[in-house]
């Protein structure tokens, strides 16, 4: 027998991957490009209230504390979501999608409130 007779015969079956969609990858990447900038300008916030209540002999260790188990229990319930069996059984384009548009407003609204209010 021919070997690459007996190779598209019997060789594991590859599955095809589904199509990309630009429209898609390109919102989601929107989606997490405002996320981490909101992150990152209200962790840059809490390390400069921080490091200036410091300076001013004030103690921090509450604040940074709450700041801390807001973030972690945020961080602990995105990741719940991630594991979920319907999620991971989604197209990583359609999943980076649904996490993106989970994980966006709460810390978009909450940085463009910070940005207004400290100036």
């Amino acid at each position: 027998m021919d070997s690459r007779t007996y190779d598209a015969l019997y060789r594991p079956a590859r599955i095809a991957p589904p199509p990309r969609r630009p429209g898609v990858v390109l919102l989601s990447a929107v989606l997490w490009l405002l996320t981490s900038v909101s992150v990152s300008w209200l962790c840059f916030l809490v390390g400069m209230t921080a490091l200036w209540g410091a300076a001013s002999g004030e103690p921090v260790g509450g604040f940074l504390l709450c700041y801390s188990a807001v973030l972690c229990g945020g961080a602990g319930m995105f990741v719940a979501v991630c594991r979920a069996p319907a999620v991971r059984r989604m197209s990583g384009d359609v999943r980076s999608l649904l996490l993106g548009a989970l994980a966006c407003p709460v810390p978009l609204v909450l940085a463009t409130a910070a940005w207004f209010s400290v100036g």
